[in-house]
């Protein structure tokens, strides 16, 4: 398990969960976030769709551990 300083809509928040966890299931599980859906699991239907620097990204195929300093803004 690793610690992870993230930004969601301009709220600091710590999560301390294994590198390969991916940033839908830390919003939802660890932040209470549950806006963001979980659907297909494999990145393609778009309802875990989640900005990361303005960029629109699938949350539920991208571990935490790569989003590095970015910026969530979770919608």
């Amino acid at each position: 398990m690793a610690n992870y300083k993230l930004k969601v809509n301009n709220k600091n928040f710590e999560v301390d969960v294994d590198s390969d966890t991916p940033l839908l299931w830390v919003l939802r599980d660890n932040l209470g976030l549950i806006g963001t859906k979980y659907s297909c699991g494999i990145s393609q239907c778009g309802a875990c769709t989640v900005h990361l620097n303005d960029e629109a990204v699938r949350s539920c195929g991208l571990p935490v551990s790569s989003i590095g300093d970015a910026k969530n803004h979770y919608h």
